[in-house]
């Protein structure tokens, strides 16, 4: 059902380790994403991978109190930074301790390049809070210079979890077994483990 990746999506990616850094995609049919559900699947069940982290890219409106703009966002699963093994530049990160229920973590990290270009490299920023899609977010960090994400083809201006996604998207469908919209769960394999002796589940 589900099958591993690690090609020309993932080892660009600049992160430690990453000749360990494997993702997890749908295998059995033309979509690859999955649900939030399946995710958590995944998770919490397997026992090859350190840790899972899931995210998704898509779109927001930013008010930061001086020119609104339609920006790029990753949704992260809280684990995210945790599971790439991503130190922040400034601040900190959000973390799984954060997700208690849906809309509970209004936190953003910022890109460093749209910290760069949009706050003028301003270390003050961090506790400032900005408007995504009208609904208040604190900045809590700034990602490294050397990380834009984990897809070749899309940078995004900021990260923010995907517990909150309701308040981006207007719905909550991470109750939706049957949505796919999880573009990719990934995570750094366990000492020992490999693509040929690797479970999945317990």
């Amino acid at each position: 059902m589900f099958g591993l990746l690690n090609g020309l999506i993932l080892r660009p990616v600049n992160v430690p380790q990453p000749e360990s850094l494997y993702g997890i995609e749908r295998s059995d049919d033309e979509n690859p994403v999955q649900s939030y559900p399946d995710y958590l699947d995944l998770r919490d069940r397997n026992r090859s991978f350190e840790s899972l982290a899931a995210y998704r890219i898509t779109e927001a409106g930013l008010d930061t109190a001086q020119n609104p703009s339609r920006v790029f966002l990753f949704e992260v699963s809280g684990n995210y930074f945790d599971a790439l093994r991503i130190q922040p530049y400034l601040g900190r990160f959000f973390h799984a301790s954060d997700e208690r229920r849906p809309n509970s973590a209004p936190y953003i990290a910022l890109s460093y390049a749209y910290w760069h270009t949009h706050f003028q490299d301003d270390r003050g920023v961090v506790g400032h809070v900005v408007q995504v899609n009208k609904h208040p977010f604190t900045i809590v960090g700034v990602a490294p210079p050397g990380f834009h994400g984990t897809l070749l083809f899309a940078y995004p201006d900021f990260f923010l979890p995907m517990i909150n996604q309701e308040q981006v998207e207007g719905r909550n469908i991470l109750n939706a077994r049957g949505t796919a919209w999880i573009y990719l769960a990934l995570g750094h394999l366990k000492p020992g483990v490999n693509r040929n002796t690797l479970s999945l589940y317990q």
